[in-house]
């Protein structure tokens, strides 16, 4: 039986605990205009914890919840704070800093602390600079400077490799330590920089590894290692002389670790926000955790997981996020429930489909449209047709145009369907998204983007124009396997090498297709209807209205 001191304790706790959640209240009502958070989101934003991973598929506000958890934040700090709210690629955190300068309540009270919006090497080099490395240098993360930086790279090794194999050195070598000619350049770039992306720096640490992530063609021994490291220690010796100290990208986290004790207190963060962590290396995130003195909160979708990947898990990294610090959103905002229907049937061998009776929609709209056309100047034409009749009837419709140029900038520059599209309209690529994409505006530019540089961008109307089997999968990637392969197409490796790519490659289709708030079509080119990507065969043909084409030749 409880007696009245008992009673009285748990009034007590009971008035703490209220007073505690009372003084946490954040009052996330009409902080962005023509935004409401739903009650799911709202109980996210108002959760604290010293680590936090916000988990959701495309459209279900990851992106949204983050910034309002920032907003809280700012707003209930009364002391100055440190913040950091970053990404991988820097249009998605241009966008961010578009939407919540948006915010009235963000210009009342954003003097109040230090807040940098920023990529993760753009804040490193900063940080960099300040404890002596001149040679970090400030650059623009998107698709098109990553295919520079890797070029660059790969001309090195080539070098480095061809010069080496020609040398007494290598012939004086155990047999077992000799490469194979397939791990000549760009093999022997991807391993440099997915080593330095792991933090497999010292010859134990690699020799040891797990090589998680990184194919099985061509194979790789462990005393082929020992050879592959001592080429590793050759190309950092080449990047001190040659290239004055040059710093590959890989290489900011390393010396953010490295160097950790020399950082003073001042230039690490309170809180840190983290969008699209899935796109960061294992590297780069340990370092945000590191540099978080009191709080990280991190949000993705492993199916949006696009770049290279790692064999750590977050525990590995310093995240913590078991039990309630992982929060899952499951009602989508952005797309209908038809375009999320289409692009949740794309099958993935590494992540969990999401299940439609497990999403939840507020939208509902027309069914995807695939279109083949018999040239490019058709396509074109249909093109230009419909982003007239969408300006004429939605004026306000932002509208996107994705290709699968990647980063070719001679390519982009020579598209047809760009130069047409420049004709009768304001265009803007991904690099002038910062400085020309303006919110506010009646009437917004189109955007002619890659699939990567638009990750955790939306448009309500969304264009594919490279649906055909050479863009989806990436016809230069399968090549570069055949090639690293050899003579051994039908090995085992080379056949889960090949499914990885595909993997890869329906990825970067989810991503594109799951931009679109009420449209999306999907177009290409060909001699005839077959050269159509083969991943339309994941698709129900009752899911997408079909033109040029019978859908059920390939459809489910």
């Amino acid at each position: 039986m409880q007696t009245t001191a008992d009673l009285r304790k748990k009034r007590l706790d009971f008035a703490r605990r209220s007073a505690r959640a009372w003084q946490n209240y954040f009052d996330a009502h009409g902080l962005l205009p023509n935004i409401t958070l739903s009650p799911e989101q709202i109980s996210v934003v108002q959760q604290d914890e010293d680590q936090m991973l916000i988990n959701g598929s495309a459209g279900t506000g990851k992106s949204l919840t983050l910034i309002y958890k920032l907003l809280k934040v700012m707003e209930q700090e009364n002391e100055p704070k440190r913040i950091l709210y970053c990404s991988f690629n820097t249009m998605l955190v241009e966008d961010a800093r578009k939407r919540i300068e948006q915010s009235s309540k963000f210009h009342e009270i954003k003097d109040k602390h230090t807040l940098h919006m920023e990529t993760f090497h753009y804040m490193a080099a900063r940080i960099l600079r300040e404890i002596g490395f001149p040679n970090a240098e400030f650059l623009r993360i998107n698709l098109e400077n990553l295919r520079r930086y890797e070029d660059a790279i790969t001309r090195r090794t080539i070098a480095l490799v061809d010069t080496f194999m020609e040398s007494e050195e290598y012939k004086e070598l155990p047999l077992e330590q000799k490469l194979y000619k397939t791990h000549a350049g760009t093999f022997l770039m991807d391993e440099i920089l997915w080593m330095k992306a792991n933090g497999f720096v010292t010859e134990e640490s690699y020799y040891h590894c797990e090589r998680a992530g990184r194919g099985n063609i061509p194979r790789l021994t462990k005393e082929q290692r020992r050879t592959i490291f001592y080429l590793y220690k050759e190309y950092e010796k080449m990047l001190k002389k040659q290239f004055h100290d040059h710093l590959d990208l890989e290489d900011y986290a390393l010396l953010l670790l490295k160097y950790f004790d020399d950082i003073p207190d001042l230039l690490k963060y309170d809180y840190i926000f983290v969008d699209e962590v899935q796109d960061l290396q294992a590297m780069q995130l340990k370092a945000l955790v590191g540099l978080a003195k009191k709080s990280i909160v991190v949000s993705g979708d492993p199916k949006q997981r696009i770049y290279k990947r790692s064999p750590f898990s977050y525990r590995d990294l310093g995240l913590h996020i078991e039990g309630r610090k992982t929060r899952n959103l499951r009602t989508n905002y952005r797309s209908t429930k038809q375009i999320m229907k289409l692009a949740s049937s794309l099958e993935f061998i590494d992540a969990e489909n999401d299940r439609l009776d497990d999403q939840r929609f507020v939208r509902e709209g027309k069914k995807p449209s695939i279109y083949f056309f018999p040239s490019s100047k058709e396509l074109s034409c249909h093109l230009v047709n419909q982003v007239k009749v969408i300006q004429k009837n939605d004026p306000d419709a932002t509208i996107a145009v994705i290709h699968r140029h990647d980063g070719d900038t001679y390519a982009i520059s020579q598209c047809s369907v760009l130069m047409e599209l420049k004709k009768h309209f304001d265009v803007i690529t991904s690099s002038q998204y910062g400085r020309r994409f303006d919110l506010n505006k009646q009437k917004k530019p189109i955007l002619f983007t890659d699939a990567y540089s638009v990750k955790g961008l939306e448009f309500d109307y969304v264009f594919l124009i490279h649906f055909d089997r050479d863009h989806y999968p990436n016809k230069k990637r399968i090549e570069e396997l055949d090639k690293r392969a050899g003579d051994n197409k039908n090995s085992d490796g080379y056949k889960a090498d090949f499914e990885a790519i595909l993997n890869d490659e329906k990825k970067v289709l989810y991503v594109a297709i799951t931009r679109a708030k009420k449209e999306v079509q999907l177009m290409y080119t060909g001699r005839n209807f077959r050269s159509i990507c083969p991943f339309v065969r994941n698709f129900y043909k009752e899911d997408y209205d079909a033109f040029g084409f019978d859908s059920s030749i390939y459809s489910k």
